[in-house]
């Protein structure tokens, strides 16, 4: 599944991001790399997400969610 179907409260895990090579790497330097566990904190207009990634919560617009491909876990606590 892609980032934007997660709804508030939904944890995921990463599996696969499909980025150019500039943006993956920003993406690894906060942390949001595959492997990562997120949950998703807010939903915003047209796609766009807020998660959080241990305490840190990061704004994603849709276009770059979509190529975000996560897979839902339980037993994520949000913090």
């Amino acid at each position: 599944m892609t980032l934007p179907e997660g709804t508030p409260g939904d944890a995921a895990r990463a599996v696969r991001i499909d980025l150019d090579t500039a943006m993956r790497r920003r993406c690894r330097s906060l942390g949001l790399a595959p492997g990562a566990a997120v949950h998703v904190t807010h939903r915003g207009g047209l796609g766009d997400r807020e998660v959080g990634l241990g305490t840190d919560r990061f704004a994603l617009r849709s276009w770059t969610c979509v190529r975000r491909y996560v897979s839902p876990v339980h037993g994520i606590d949000p913090a």
